[in-house]
């Protein structure tokens, strides 16, 4: 993708695009993204000591369907309910504050609420709306770009991009005026041979999380892949995927809760099998050492780590990988599952196209509301709403070609005595990126 700072074309991976882009970060600049005219613009921020691009607040469906800054108009999915306020970005420094319905810290005692007064309230306000903790989950992997596929993302998602990608999203994110980078816990890939420097990354992480001899202590936030968790003593132990030497301990109570409330959410990982359940989770050190698990979330992912919540959302998301198609899927924040909202949106097509999908269990009014949200949408709609087989799916103009072609194939030449066209060559996409969105290149920020 070509950016530009006025006329000048900047290339954010390059040496001498670093210190164009620092110019303009120092300058408030903002840079044009050439997707599509008129521009979209973007601004400069500075993470991990480099300077990267991202898209300006709102404006993610100005962009081009292909481009790695488009994203679908928000009422398509929750981000619209929480943007600007769960979601406060701060153009200037880059940073994002986010307001979460959930402790950082513990034994803090809150302050007596003052004597009512007598008087009438004078103003009508909505309550703020705040991520919980599966929504904040969903936000991260929003923010990692990991609801988005293409088809040469395939067999690039595994374990390590993931998380990396994880933790660059992390990044210049605060919750409570604490920095996210600095109480969260991300296991990396598990490698025997690497198993001391990982433990000794994860303790020193640990040991700013212990209590103060006086005052609150800080709560450590974990986002990892569930394996099990077994009884023990007091509750249960809880074990997580490329953290085997690291085991985090639960109440009882807490134990009942997760079982009852995430009993749906486990049968439905076991039923499909080749899923990954995601776990997100505050966490206290306890005194001898160990992690003691709090308050807990939860997010099902597929194979290739993109996020669903029903049967039908995962046949359709593996329907659309398998048909190489590029799409971006839809979540619902802080949205209840009564809301209608799309699954997924085509971006390989000249016009996206909204995806939506009813759970076989649905009811008419259900049903009547996903038809009334997928009729007045940004984009044409294809719905999926009866216990019939799925529909097929919008074909893209190389799609029909090679259809085409297969026919033509089949009854000889062209009429005109043309040989068939051969197949288009599919454009190839970048995949997980290891690093920051663009691929911005080292240098310390000033």
């Amino acid at each position: 993708m070509a950016y530009f700072i006025g006329n000048i074309p900047v290339d954010p991976a390059t040496g001498d695009g670093q210190n164009l882009l620092g110019r303009a970060h120092q300058e408030h600049s903002r840079i044009t993204c050439g997707c599509r005219k008129p521009a979209p613009q973007m601004y400069v921020a500075c993470v991990n000591g480099r300077f990267i691009l991202k898209r300006m607040p709102g404006t993610g469906a100005e962009h081009a369907p292909g481009c790695e800054s488009f994203l679908p108009p928000e009422d398509l999915s929750g981000l619209g309910q929480v943007q600007g306020s769960a979601i406060k970005e701060d153009l200037d420094s880059g940073t994002t504050t986010l307001k979460v319905d959930f402790p950082l810290t513990m034994g803090s005692k809150r302050p007596a609420p003052p004597s009512p007064s007598g008087k009438k309230p004078t103003e009508a306000k909505a309550s703020p709306r705040k991520l919980g903790l599966s929504s904040l989950l969903q936000y991260l992997w929003h923010e990692a770009d990991l609801v988005k596929w293409t088809p040469a993302m395939q067999g690039k998602r595994w374990w390590g991009p993931v998380q990396r990608a994880l933790l660059n999203a992390a990044a210049g994110k605060s919750a409570k005026s604490r920095d996210l980078r600095d109480i969260l816990y991300v296991p990396e890939y598990w490698k025997a041979e690497r198993k001391e420097e990982n433990a000794a990354r994860r303790a020193k992480l640990l040991r700013g999380l212990q209590a103060p001899a006086r005052g609150t202590a800080p709560l450590g936030l974990v986002v990892a892949e569930y394996k099990s968790h077994e009884a023990t003593r007091m509750g249960a132990r809880f074990l997580f995927k490329h953290a085997p030497d690291c085991a985090f301990f639960a109440e009882e109570d807490l134990v009942r809760k997760f079982e009852k409330v995430f009993a749906d959410q486990l049968m439905l990982a076991d039923a499909l099998g080749d899923v990954h359940v995601m776990v997100i989770a505050t966490f206290s050190v306890a005194k001898a050492g160990y992690p003691v698990l709090r308050e807990i979330g939860m997010l099902l992912v597929t194979a290739n780590w993109i996020p669903f919540e029903s049967i039908r959302d995962y046949q359709l998301i593996q329907a659309l990988t398998e048909s190489r198609r590029a799409f971006l899927k839809a979540q619902r924040f802080t949205l209840d599952h009564e809301t209608p909202i799309a699954c997924a949106v085509l971006t390989d097509l000249e016009s996206p196209v909204s995806l939506f999908v009813a759970d076989p269990a649905a009811d008419t009014n259900e049903v009547a509301a996903l038809r009334e949200v997928a009729a007045e949408g940004t984009y044409p709609a294809w719905l999926w709403l009866d216990e019939d087989a799925m529909p097929g799916l919008p074909q893209q103009v190389n799609q029909r070609a090679e259809k085409e072609t297969a026919i033509l194939q089949k009854t000889g030449d062209h009429e005109d005595g043309r040989q068939a066209p051969g197949n288009r060559e599919e454009t190839n996409r970048r995949g997980l990126p290891d690093g920051d969105r663009n691929g911005a290149g080292e240098r310390e920020c000033q």
